[in-house]
């Protein structure tokens, strides 16, 4: 489940998520527009916070078939 979609099921505002792992509000908000990849201590907090919903898998888009990895 993307971290977006986490979000808004929960109806978790960015700011308040960020607050409950400890981080900026705006490294949240960068994750949710794409404009960072998150840091694998990130990602370990983000799939504790969610219950294992949301996991690394979950920030990378799977590359296409024929493409080199």
């Amino acid at each position: 489940m993307k971290l977006e979609t986490y979000l808004s099921e929960n109806q978790v505002k960015p700011s308040a998520f960020a607050a409950e792992i400890g981080v900026a509000p705006s490294t949240i908000t960068r994750l949710l527009k794409g404009e960072r990849s998150p840091r694998l201590d990130l990602i370990m907090l983000i799939k504790e916070k969610t219950g294992g919903q949301v996991t690394a898998d979950d920030f990378f888009e799977p590359a296409s078939a024929g493409e080199a990895a």
